[in-house]
């Protein structure tokens, strides 16, 4: 449902951004879409959609946010303060929240394409340490991860992976790696906020046969690494 959501908001926003070009052409009406800070809207509009269609998650608000502040500098809402003095401090504070909220409640269970949640099996969690999880022939359903100032090991060699399972993976001032056997087909799904997330397993086809293990990545300040070994 959530895919469904996304999609529909850019194919309205594109509906409306033709039917406003096309009626300047026509002389129907003057739409003026040029104006100051218009550009702003590329992080604006996409942080919104995906804010409805995936529900709000850190990416998106600080993008929202950085747009935000870019479009009131453009317009002169500012007063003559330097934007990039404060989408420094916005960054922090919506860290700093996710920390906090992270925290008190916990990583947030995942959830499939279509919203429903997923039982992860386990959770792992490091914190100015280390953690390290290894599955050598035991059953694997699924993991919620979390590092922040430290670092997590997932190895996946050798576990009896029987369905699709999903990894989500929070990283925070660290670094998570998750290894694999060679073979094992791997989806990646990330979002880095002054970091990233990169992959050296076979990628995800779709129709092939097997099970996929499919690792969603929020990357802050921090890295995320898929091997195959």
């Amino acid at each position: 449902m959530r895919s469904k959501v996304s999609a529909l908001g850019f194919g309205v926003a594109l509906v409306v951004l033709g039917v406003v070009l096309s009626g300047n052409t026509l002389g129907w009406w003057s739409a003026d879409l040029f104006f100051d800070g218009w550009w702003t809207l590329f992080l604006i509009v996409p942080a919104i959609i995906a804010m409805i269609g995936q529900g709000p998650n850190m990416g998106s608000v600080i993008v929202l946010g950085v747009g935000a502040l870019l479009l009131a500098d453009a317009r002169g809402a500012l007063g003559g303060i330097p934007v990039w003095s404060l989408i420094g401090p916005i960054i922090i504070i919506a860290v700093g929240v996710m920390l906090l909220w992270k925290g008190m409640f916990g990583p947030k269970p995942p959830t499939d394409a279509e919203g429903r949640p997923l039982d992860p099996g386990n959770r792992i969690s490091a914190v100015f340490s280390g953690g390290t999880a290894a599955y050598h022939g035991l059953p694997f359903t699924g993991a919620v991860t979390f590092a922040m100032f430290g670092g997590v090991e997932l190895d996946l060699r050798g576990a009896l992976i029987t369905e699709d399972v999903l990894i989500d993976a929070t990283t925070v001032f660290g670094g998570t790696e998750v290894i694999v056997s060679p073979g094992t087909r791997v989806e990646l799904l990330s979002t880095g906020i002054f970091g990233g997330s990169e992959s050296s397993a076979a990628p995800w086809e779709p129709g092939a046969s097997g099970p996929v293990v499919r690792v969603r990545s929020t990357a802050i300040f921090g890295g995320l690494e898929v091997a195959a070994k």
